[in-house]
């Protein structure tokens, strides 16, 4: 990938303080050793990437982890490259990372404006900016749209400000403007990464998987969840999504689709529609798809088309074996629905995986005790049992905030807002260190699974 290395309007950056430490961090998270998990692309930096050159602008893109950047060679890289802007995008548990290294930035090139975006600076645009002074402005919820006219006010604060959903130190709307029509956007910016250092984001099997997404938002209401893409869900059209799948094949041999939706079924027309053209170009025999969905809006016989249509692998957020514990959190699922769901995917030869989440309101011993023993009977190919984190714009950390059900915060250091090794909540029923004791117990009584094995067994067991 050739770069010109000489005054970039926009350089987009993936923070980490660590980059070897965080690689390690990403591998430890693999089922198996040579399968990769969780290791894609960010496909909205990829998609800002592909408004900022519809815009004529020059941009490049550096992830600190995946490229093995450290601070000081990405400060050799703005000498050389001299951007107008810099944008930084942060999870909560990155928000300090990427805090400290702009600080760094402002000391040495003041006059190169920063500005950061994602689900953390989103939610809390004023105390992001209170608490991290290296940042000029925070870009709140989808950022593509308001690029080119963040270019168009970058010299003017107050024009700036003007924005919807930008929050300068002076002020601003911290509301945004979802993207109304989703097929508005160019297709993701792939060419600009180099995309062998992502091995992928499930177990795909295939030279290359890619990231996708077919609509953006989520209606439902559960409290873990800050809904970073708004409350409405909005498709793209069918066309679009499989005009970029045939784009991602003939032009980087793209082999695998990860759809990264929220809640991939949503809408049944849709995804009826979605199987019924896939199949008729017969995409299945080019690539392959995973994806998540709720066990609320699967049927037998929809996992069986999607299965036909190349569908292997679903994940399910089942996050409690407690009925009434799923109604606390507003998931408005059931465990029998989870238990006919994951019988339905094995069945029609779809890998089913899942999580539950440890330490949900009203959650005590017994709780964890009933997910692991479900986890048991489920025999997913893999589990995970993440921690309960309040995230700032969750329903969770206001019920934590006012003490619901005995829970606290304990602490407001986001390094720690991880959610396979946290300590940031406690609650009477169930203290942090009793979180990540049961947390230990869940995952020995579940070791990983050899998904070759797995897919022998699940194949055998179907009729």
């Amino acid at each position: 990938m050739a770069i010109n290395k000489k005054n970039l309007d926009l350089l987009l950056v993936f923070p980490s303080l660590n980059w070897q430490f965080d690689r390690e961090r990403r591998i430890a998270i693999r089922i198996e050793k040579d399968i990769p998990n969780q290791e894609t692309p960010h496909i909205g930096m990829a998609y800002l990437l592909s408004i900022a050159k519809r815009a004529g602008l020059k941009v490049k893109y550096v992830d600190m982890v995946a490229q093995g950047f450290s601070r000081e060679k990405l400060l050799d890289y703005i000498a050389e490259t001299k951007p107008r802007l810099i944008g930084f995008t942060a999870f909560t548990i990155q928000i300090k990372a990427a805090g400290r290294i702009a600080a760094a930035i402002k000391n040495k090139f003041p006059g190169i404006k920063i500005c950061v975006g994602g689900p953390h600076a989103s939610a809390i645009p004023k105390e992001t900016l209170r608490e991290f002074p290296a940042f000029d402005f925070v870009v709140c919820g989808e950022g593509e749209m308001l690029l080119p006219k963040i270019f168009e006010a970058l010299g003017n604060e107050k024009t700036l400000m003007k924005l919807k959903g930008i929050v300068t130190r002076k002020g601003g709307d911290v509301s945004w403007e979802p993207i109304k029509n989703l097929d508005d956007l160019p297709f993701p910016a792939w060419e600009e990464f180099d995309l062998s250092l992502y091995p992928g984001t499930y177990p795909h099997r295939t030279k290359l998987e890619l990231p996708m997404i077919t609509g953006r938002g989520c209606p439902y209401r559960c409290v873990f969840c800050c809904r970073s893409l708004g409350e409405r869900c909005r498709h793209r059209s069918v066309a679009s999504v499989i005009a970029e799948i045939e784009h991602d094949i003939k032009k980087f041999g793209c082999e695998s689709i990860a759809f990264l939706d929220e809640t991939f079924v949503a809408n049944i027309n849709w995804i009826n529609d979605f199987l019924a053209t896939f199949l008729r170009k017969k995409l299945n025999k080019k690539v392959s798809w995973s994806c998540s969905t709720r066990v609320s809006n699967v049927s037998p016989g929809l996992l069986k088309r999607m299965r036909k249509a190349g569908c292997y692998y679903i994940f399910y957020g089942i996050e409690s074996a407690d009925d009434k514990t799923l109604k606390r959190i507003k998931k408005n699922i059931t465990i029998e629905q989870v238990k006919k769901v994951v019988r339905w995917t094995k069945k029609a030869g779809i890998i089913p995986v899942g999580a539950f989440i440890i330490g949900l309101p009203g959650d005590n011993k017994k709780n964890i005790e009933k997910d692991i023993e479900l986890a048991r009977e489920l025999n997913l190919y893999s589990v995970t049992f993440p921690i309960a984190v309040p995230f700032p714009g969750t329903e969770l950390r206001t019920m934590a905030e006012r003490k619901e059900y005995g829970m606290k915060i304990i602490s407001n250091n986001w390094d720690h807002y991880g959610k396979q090794d946290t300590d940031v909540m406690d609650s009477r029923e169930l203290p942090s260190v009793k979180r990540k004791e049961l947390q230990k117990v869940a995952y020995e009584r579940h070791p990983k699974k050899n998904l070759a094995n797995y897919i022998k067994n699940l194949n055998k067991a179907r009729p």
